[in-house]
């Protein structure tokens, strides 16, 4: 009797843990982090070890992805993934390191095949001559759950205050 009580104690606790694990919060917290991975790029790594992230980019992107930055206006618009995977490209030519550190997920809002993520990023984007990018912020990523998962759509962020 204690043996069956264990194994259905076992198989609940293992059935929970897969329910949380594949639960849309979850999945979106890991398609966030993944994303920021592809866009983190160490010092010194070469570029054709850099271009490998275009593979889990491609997969995260939907076919159109509106950006809106406070920092750098040239990278405000709707870009289709094609453009944004150029992009990419040119950034592991040219960077000489990416980094977005998550600080921490603010809030997640899921409504239907739509979600919010609003989270606070520490970015670093420094090329030879400058650093577009370097700071805390606000983001908001939008996402769209189709064939595919959940794709990001829209990106926004804002400067935020350490």
């Amino acid at each position: 009797m204690q043996r069956i009580a264990v194994i259905g104690i076992t198989l609940a606790l293992i059935s929970g843990l897969v329910i949380w694990w594949f639960s849309p919060v979850q999945t979106l917290k890991r398609r966030t982090a993944s994303l920021l991975q592809t866009l983190t790029l160490k010092s010194g790594s070469t570029k054709a070890a850099r271009q490998m992230g275009a593979y889990s980019l491609n997969a995260l992107l939907a076919d159109e992805v509106v950006l809106e930055a406070t920092t750098i206006t040239e990278v405000n618009g709707t870009f289709d993934r094609s453009e944004m995977e150029s992009l990419y490209s040119w950034l592991c030519g040219h960077a000489t390191q990416t980094r977005f550190d998550l600080e921490q997920f603010q809030s997640i809002a899921i409504r239907g095949d739509q979600a919010d993520v609003v989270f606070s990023l520490k970015a670093l984007v420094e090329l030879p001559s400058s650093r577009p990018v370097d700071g805390h912020f606000l983001v908001t990523y939008q996402w769209k759950h189709g064939d595919k998962g959940w794709q990001l759509t829209r990106a926004s962020w804002t400067e935020a205050k350490p």
